[in-house]
């Protein structure tokens, strides 16, 4: 299935849909789950109390409301915010950019995202 390169200066301007979705990735010592905060087409906020170093580059998966098939990516965590650097708006986590989707998870996406109304919570 034909994969599609994320550019970098696409991933800020893209809508956020404020959304838990449960996520599973792994490193090279684990398998972990955590949930979203948010999700846009170039990426997605993972809420976790120990994020990844920034720059790590990892296989995740997850699926979106109402779908049945999962969508498998390749992310690299971009920023990160730390336990100790929690304050009334943000949490931990980490930020992290989808280096490669294939183009049917991408549409995937982009349905979810031009759906979505302001003032909708995620799921």
């Amino acid at each position: 299935m034909p994969m599609v390169a994320i550019k970098s200066s696409e991933r800020r301007i893209d809508r956020r849909l404020p959304i838990r979705i449960q996520v599973d990735y792994e490193t090279l010592d684990e398998f972990l789950e955590d949930v979203t905060a948010n999700i846009s087409v170039g990426g997605m906020f993972i809420r976790t109390d120990a994020p990844l170093v920034v720059g790590t580059r990892f296989r995740l998966r997850f699926t979106l409301p109402d779908e049945r098939r999962a969508i498998d990516a390749v992310g690299e965590v971009r920023w990160t915010v730390m336990p100790d650097r929690v304050n009334g708006r943000r949490v931990p986590g980490m930020g992290v950019r989808f280096d490669q989707l294939s183009e049917s998870d991408q549409r995937q996406l982009e349905t979810l995202l031009a759906n979505w109304k302001p003032g909708e919570e995620g799921a």
